[in-house]
């Protein structure tokens, strides 16, 4: 570039410059932002509340819809990527309320007098996100079971859903409340099957939330040891008490379990599904520690908590482990894990969490 271009293009954006300052000359002068922008900023997913679907797309007439809260982790949707940070997605109000009014808004014009009730048990709502530049990705699971009712005092169990999508695009973050308004209207779409049980409102509950009634969810703390099975974690009864950490040989950043049987005999623990040492929990995979924190009525990756008792992960990891090995995990805490409980989809998830009836990875 010569001289006499390098002065034309610095007079040009100098030009553009004091353009700019003189449209927008503070902060306060520029355009106001929406509330809506703001929640989103925030992480707070805000769902519409315009009516959806006519009546005609219903397999059968229903008199209402009342939502049942059973999600696992009550205040979370998930984790979303805003720029450079990762950062829990909320509901813009308590969760049974969310659902509720979300419910009402978008399918009360459909009820009609001689309709069935329907009651919708919400096991999970669950969002993620894959950044990626023009190759963004959102996914979303929802996990819920709907009975009717003719009389409004007994049920019959009429379908159950448990879908995983992925959607691809640009600005996905905006578009989470949209993707959830379609997974529900899946969910009304969905025809009655056969069933003969009479249930009460007290039965259906009671059998959701009867999943929360495992030891690894109900005790004060998860016990010291080598869980060489979900099973064994659920029930927080370690197989083996007595273990130690050691380096591995072939790769950095893996890590083998030596356990001591109840006879004295040491040796690598070959089937380990996670272990607790000082009462911190990780999950054990591939040869590599990932450290799991207990929330609401689940286990999420710490990595994407915000440290609760002002302590930061690396610390705590290798306070816990010590040595070259508590900094090797730490190091490598940041990597992503993908979720394992959504073969169907095309692309894997990056986990977030485990889920407690199978002990995969969710997202």
């Amino acid at each position: 570039m010569s001289t006499k271009q390098a002065l034309l293009l610095s007079a040009w954006l100098t030009g553009f410059t004091m353009t700019a300052t003189a449209q927008y000359p503070t902060d306060e002068a520029g355009p106001a932002k929406s509330q809506k922008q703001i929640d989103l900023n925030k992480g707070k997913i805000t769902l519409e509340r315009e009516p959806l679907l006519t009546a005609d797309k219903l397999p059968l007439k229903i008199s209402g819809i009342e939502v049942i809260n059973a999600t696992w982790d009550t205040t979370h949707l998930g984790f979303v990527s805003l720029g450079s940070r990762w950062m829990p997605a909320t509901p813009d109000k308590e969760m049974t309320v969310y659902l509720s009014e979300f419910v009402k808004n978008a399918f009360s014009h459909l009820y009609s007098t001689d309709g069935i009730k329907l009651l919708w048990v919400v096991d999970d709502l669950r969002i993620g996100e894959q950044p990626g530049g023009v190759g963004e990705k959102a996914f979303i699971r929802l996990k819920a079971t709907a009975y009717g009712s003719s009389d409004g005092q007994t049920y019959q169990r009429l379908y159950a859903m448990d879908e995983a999508k992925l959607n691809r695009g640009l600005g996905l973050t905006k578009k989470h409340h949209q993707f959830i308004a379609n997974a529900f209207m899946e969910l009304l779409q969905k025809a009655p099957e056969k069933s003969g049980v009479a249930l009460t409102k007290s039965d259906i509950i009671q059998h959701h939330l009867q999943k929360r009634q495992v030891p690894a969810l109900t005790a004060p703390q998860m016990k010291d040891g080598v869980y060489q099975n979900f099973e064994e974690f659920r029930n927080n009864a370690p197989g083996l008490t007595q273990f130690e950490i050691k380096k591995g040989e072939y790769e950095y950043e893996w890590a083998d379990i030596i356990g001591t049987t109840a006879d004295g005999r040491k040796g690598k623990v070959r089937s380990c599904w996670g272990i607790v040492k000082d009462g911190n929990v990780f999950r054990y995979q591939d040869g590599k520690l990932i450290q799991l924190e207990r929330w609401n009525y689940g286990y999420v990756l710490s990595r994407y908590l915000k440290d609760s008792r002002d302590r930061s992960r690396s610390a705590v990891v290798g306070a816990v482990l010590g040595g070259v090995l508590g900094a090797m995990v730490a190091s490598g805490s940041g990597h992503m894990v993908s979720a394992d409980a959504f073969p169907a989809l095309k692309v894997s998830p990056d986990a977030t969490a485990i889920d407690m009836e199978t002990g995969a990875f969710i997202f």
